[in-house]
C-alpha cells in the first residue's frame, strides 16, 4: 500500500442524520479533498464499512406528507470517488460484521484491508486523518 498520495482518510462513522448531512455530506467533502490534493487514500471502518456495498436500497424519507428523496447517497457517492481515481480501501473486520454475503457485495475498486495491515502503514502518509 506505499503511496505517492500523502493522505490517508479514515472514515469511522456512518450516518449522521440524513436531512442534515445534505448540507456537509462526508463523502462530497472527501471527493473535493481528493480533487484539491491530487490524491488521498481513504479507509472505510466502522459502520461507514457498509458504503462499500451494493444494495439495491434508494434513501428516502416521509415528513409530513411529503417524500423527501434528495437525500445522500454514500454508494452514489463511493463510486464517483472511484472514477475520480481515488483509493478506497475498507476494514475487513467491519465488512465482515455486516454478514455473511457482504464480501460478494462489495463495490467493485473497493479493496480490503485487514487493520493491523492498516496501521503500520500510517507512517507511509504525511497526513492520516479521522473523519
Amino acid at each position: 500500500m506505499a503511496t505517492t498520495d500523502n493522505t490517508l482518510l479514515i472514515i469511522e462513522r456512518a450516518h449522521r442524520g440524513a436531512v442534515e448531512t445534505q448540507f456537509a455530506d462526508t463523502l462530497f467533502f472527501v471527493r473535493e479533498l481528493h480533487r484539491q490534493s491530487g490524491g488521498i487514500h481513504v479507509v472505510l471502518r466502522g459502520l461507514a464499512a457498509s458504503y462499500a456495498v451494493d444494495t439495491p436500497y434508494e434513501a428516502a424519507l416521509r415528513i409530513a406528507g411529503r417524500t423527501l428523496d434528495t437525500l445522500p447517497d454514500p454508494r452514489r457517492l463511493l463510486r464517483q470517488l472511484l472514477d475520480d481515481g481515488a483509493t478506497v480501501f475498507v476494514e475487513e473486520a467491519d465488512l465482515s460484521a455486516l454478514g455473511a454475503r457482504a464480501r460478494e457485495r462489495l463495490l467493485p475498486g473497493v479493496r480490503r484491508v485487514a487493520g493491523a495491515d492498516l496501521v503500520s502503514r500510517w507512517s507511509d502518509y504525511a497526513r492520516v486523518w479521522f473523519f
